[in-house]
């Protein structure tokens, strides 16, 4: 088992040095291994420090791999599911048969201790990664091949990906924003605000901010993933390279849309690299697509079902803490690859509960940097059919989309543009994103004020019914501020349902205590008031 070890460079022939062991650990990757096994809950917290390159000894990857396979998978993790694993991909032999698991389950000290002991694996890890960079550096300098200041250069990148990472990256306190910022370019007036140029309306004005989280959410049918497609398209035909992260739909159905708006087939050959997501990925996975993802150097990247896609990272959607690491794991990271990332969200289907917010937490909206926009259906799509949504603007971060928008009147969010999808059968429809017009006359409009109106005094009307519910059971008379707790909803539609109905005489007022203004049901006949 011994000679089961990773190649070392050994001490040279002419030096007056013996041979040195490398750095590690077994004792620590063995209680690392039998922790897993034996306690689940301690699996993230290590595969948070660990990827599995860092074991010395190559069983031992082998194992880890095995455990964080069946966990991620949703299988249970034990030492009968782990022997199975292992006998299924033909390791098992390998590895020392399910004797040395046994044993690996007795040199577990704490379970509760496992982050512990994959941080001593990863410092070996890491002072054998800085030998293994000196030992390179002393063969170069050694040829006395290349200059003295290249040679330094390498050592120096060896070092820093050995202790940050696989890859190039930056210093690790830029990286995670914990350093001073250069505060010149806005003191001496050289700075810039950033600009939309990512997609564009029709009349070439961009939509979504580059290297920031942006957004688009609405109702189910809203056309959500037109605005993303014609997005896509806008950037393909640019010669750019678009990514898009599909959590609801397949590659057939999001591929024909974009042939039936016009993309061509070379095209998305070439630069629309789609991603159907099965499965739960392990941190060092989702490090490696996203690295995948950069190497790309997409302009765009659509994340299609947010919902979807926090369900399937094991994170809860209505808790404001698991929104905020779903941005950190995700989103963020694609953004930091300098596209523009926009996920496609849901909104809840009652207008008066829906403000700016998508379903779930409130942190979604927060966790935005570039521009949100809400879609809002104005007329459904379909074959044949012209439908339409109008794009408003939720957030504006920058602040530089706003001004290319019109105010929208009753509604809050300003109007940015409106979706409008002519289908022509079922080879070809035309996909637009008008800028806004106003038009005092445009029967568009005027049918969307309509039918908005209807839908508020249906709203109130319901509410009406709530209120008389309400003041029926209950055993004594209740303010305006009572009834507005008991009542789910908009404080404000509650408030104008009542005064509709004490203006109809179906409810009567008295006054309470402290002046207080009470409500109630009128005495059916024959009753005392």
């Amino acid at each position: 088992m011994e000679d089961n070890v990773r190649p070392f460079p050994r001490a040279t022939a002419d030096e007056d040095v013996p041979n040195r062991t490398p750095p590690r650990d077994k004792a620590a990757e063995h209680a690392v291994l039998g922790s897993m096994v034996l306690s689940h809950i301690v699996i993230p917290d290590v595969v948070e420090r660990l990827e599995g390159h860092e074991f010395y000894w190559p069983i031992h990857e082998t194992i880890y791999l095995a455990i964080v396979g069946l966990y991620t998978s949703g299988q249970p993790v034990d030492p009968i599911t782990l022997t199975d694993e292992l006998r299924r991909t033909g390791d098992l032999t390998r590895i020392g048969g399910p004797a040395y698991l046994h044993d690996l389950l007795n040199a577990v000290p704490s379970a509760a201790n496992a982050p512990y002991y994959a941080e001593k694996i990863r410092d070996a890890y890491i002072r054998r990664e800085v030998l293994r960079a000196t030992a390179d550096a002393e063969d170069k300098l050694r040829s006395g091949e290349g200059e003295l200041a290249d040679v330094l250069d390498f050592v120096q990148e060896k070092i820093n990906r050995a202790v940050e990472g696989t890859g190039p990256r930056t210093s690790s306190d830029t990286a995670t924003g914990w350093t001073f910022s250069d505060l010149t370019p806005v003191l001496d007036g050289t700075h810039k605000p950033q600009q939309p140029v990512v997609g564009a309306r029709d009349d070439g004005i961009g939509l979504f901010y580059p290297g920031r989280v942006n957004g688009i959410q609405g109702e189910s049918e809203a056309g959500k993933s037109w605005v993303a497609l014609i997005s896509c398209l806008v950037e393909m035909n640019r010669g750019n390279h678009v990514a898009y992260l599909d959590f609801e739909d397949s590659e057939a159905g999001v591929v024909s849309r974009l042939l039936l708006i016009g993309a061509n087939p070379d095209d998305i050959a070439a630069l629309f690299h789609y991603v159907r997501p099965g499965s739960t990925p392990t941190p060092a996975q989702l490090r490696q697509f996203v690295a995948r993802i950069s190497d790309l150097g997409p302009t765009l990247i659509i994340v299609d079902g947010v919902t979807e896609a926090m369900v399937m990272l094991g994170l809860e959607l209505t808790d404001n803490s698991e929104v905020a690491k779903f941005g950190r794991m995700l989103l963020r990271p694609l953004a930091d690859t300098g596209a523009a990332v926009v996920p496609l969200d849901h909104v809840v289907k009652s207008t008066e509960s829906r403000g700016r917010y998508a379903l779930g937490g409130v942190h979604k909206l927060n966790a935005v940097d570039g521009v949100q926009y809400m879609l809002e259906a104005v007329r459904p799509f379909g074959i044949n059919t012209e439908g339409r949504s109008r794009l408003r603007i939720a957030k504006d971060r920058p602040a530089q989309v706003r001004r290319h928008a019109l105010p929208g009147g009753r509604n809050p969010m300003h109007w940015f543009a409106d979706l409008v999808i002519r289908s022509e059968g079922e080879e070809f429809a035309a996909a637009h994103l008008y800028p806004p017009v106003q038009h005092n006359d445009d029967p568009q409009e005027t049918a969307a004020v309509k039918d908005k109106a209807a839908q508020e005094e249906a709203d109130i009307k319901d509410r009406e019914t709530a209120v008389l519910d309400a003041l029926a059971k209950a055993t004594k008379p209740m303010s305006k501020n009572a009834l507005e707790e008991l009542i789910p909803g908009r404080a404000s539609v509650t408030r104008r349902a009542l005064t509709r109905l004490v203006h109809a005489g179906r409810v009567v007022t008295e006054q309470g205590p402290r002046k207080a203004t009470l409500h109630r049901l009128p005495p059916k006949d024959g009753e005392k008031a």
